[in-house]
């Protein structure tokens, strides 16, 4: 049976803008180390790398994909944004990765009253793909660094993988 399964990518802004330096470049961007990069999902879907920058992700064919990346700040400090995913090897075992943004409705603290959260209606954003056939997915994800005003402080990469199996 088909699943979806959430991938939360927490990156550390602040250790890569003071390490890899501020830059524009979006269409090349350097390079990280992935120790400054925290992916997890349920352990059901770990193959190895758990909370770490090269997870390997467990799959099966006609499963969805969706990725949500934050600063390990929040965005109180800094936010990043994904911005273009690069497939390197395996990318016809999945569908075209791309954005979404859908309404939700989200519970939020109400200071005066922890035991009663209020509601909020946001935007929330991710990147999904569906699984096709089985074997090994690598690639890249782009994206931008940018402070609480929304300027870019810069763009980078890293590259994790997906393997998809047939259960």
């Amino acid at each position: 049976m088909s699943q979806i399964t959430d991938v939360l990518v927490s990156i550390d802004t602040k250790t890569i803008v003071d390490r890899y330096g501020r830059n524009a470049s979006m269409a090349n961007p350097p390079i990280i180390n992935f120790n400054h990069v925290f992916m997890i999902v349920t352990q059901g879907n770990v193959v190895s790398g758990q909370a770490g920058g090269e997870l390997d992700v467990a799959a099966t064919v006609g499963d969805v994909i969706r990725w949500r990346e934050c600063s390990l700040s929040l965005g109180f400090e800094q936010s990043c944004i994904f911005y273009k995913f690069v497939g390197n090897q395996g990318n016809e075992l999945i569908s075209p990765p791309s954005p979404r943004e859908a309404e939700v409705t989200i519970p939020v603290p109400n200071p005066p009253d922890p035991t009663k959260p209020k509601k909020q209606q946001c935007s929330n954003y991710f990147w999904s793909c569906e699984t096709l056939k089985t074997g090994r997915v690598t690639y890249h994800f782009q994206f931008m660094v940018l402070d609480r005003g929304g300027n870019l402080c810069g763009c980078y990469q890293w590259d994790p993988f997906i393997t998809i199996r047939n259960h």
